[in-house]
């Protein structure tokens, strides 16, 4: 069977692949970019000066990288991912410069008391004070950020050029949403008034440090950990069939981390799944081959 349809065809360095698939992951990117450039500079008063010279620097590198003829396929592929953290880094600034006074917290509470009648970021731990799951819990919240590469490292190791512009196109998708989202509906979530009393142990302190050290405030809903976790398990069982059901059940098991640890409320988690399953349905949609297939006797199979 011939694979030319897996890879993206680059004649050469000076030449953008023929699959457009491999250039929307940095097309999204570029619009998201272009978007959030213009509320930080309508809010560039309420900002540190070097904010807007930064994300105009990204940008441009941005765009550079994914249309200039010259740039090597393996920079145009993996740049959209390399840029994620500095997204979710900035996002902070692109709430505070689009004005908002005050978090969208006692909002989300009062869904959280219709919905489940209580808060469950505060009562799931209290309820269920066991250390060996503490643990366990925390551990699946922790695996994101290997979720996160996953499903780029597997198909770029497996030579599937097309198949890991479509995943990248899956993972960008998602996380723009996302932070579009936090530009216009910020949400601390429960660990910034209170958090959860799980209890303690190695991993989870871990997991305090972590998030002590670089969560963005403001970015809580939908939670793009589940958006994320989910688009990737749904990608990966899409290119790997039943071998990607175990991305799954850590997806499973990351949510309700994401709630037990009190790093989330319980709807973030639910916005965060159905986001994903969106967002990743979209991608792999729009980005299938359609065209004609007609067998020819003079390609090898």
């Amino acid at each position: 069977m011939s694979t030319k349809s897996e890879t993206p065809r680059r004649p050469s360095a000076r030449t953008i692949s023929n699959d457009m698939t491999a250039i929307w992951a940095g097309g999204v990117l570029t619009a998201y970019l272009v978007i959030t450039g213009i509320i930080l500079a309508v809010g560039a008063s309420r900002l540190d000066a070097s904010a807007l010279p930064l994300h105009g620097a990204l940008l441009s590198v941005v765009v550079a990288c994914t249309w200039w003829k010259r740039v090597p396929a393996w920079l145009r592929n993996w740049m959209p991912v390399v840029a994620i953290p500095i997204l979710y880094v900035e996002a902070p600034n692109v709430i505070a410069a689009a004005g908002h006074l005050a978090m969208r917290d006692p909002e989300i509470l009062r869904i959280e008391l219709a919905l489940f009648g209580g808060n469950p970021a505060a009562d799931f731990a209290r309820t269920w004070p066991s250390r060996i799951l503490s643990e366990l819990l925390h551990a699946c919240y922790l695996s994101y950020y290997a979720i996160v590469i996953s499903m780029p490292l597997l198909l770029q190791y497996s030579r599937r050029g097309r198949d890991y512009s479509r995943a990248v196109f899956a993972l960008l998708l998602t996380f723009t949403t996302c932070f579009m989202i936090y530009a216009v509906y910020p949400v601390e979530g429960p660990r910034y008034r209170g958090g959860a009393d799980a209890p303690d142990g190695p991993i989870c302190a871990a997991t305090l440090w972590l998030l002590e050290n670089g969560s963005s405030r403001g970015t809580a809903f939908p939670s793009s950990h589940v958006a994320v976790a989910v688009a990737q398990s749904i990608v990966a069982i899409y290119f790997f069939g039943a071998r990607g059901a175990w991305l799954a059940l850590l997806t499973l098991g990351l949510a309700l981390g994401a709630v037990y640890g009190g790093f989330h409320y319980a709807i973030d988690a639910v916005a965060g799944a159905v986001l994903g399953t969106v967002t990743a349905a979209f991608a792999l949609y729009v980005s299938a081959d359609r065209a004609p297939t007609q067998a020819n006797a003079t390609e090898p199979t």
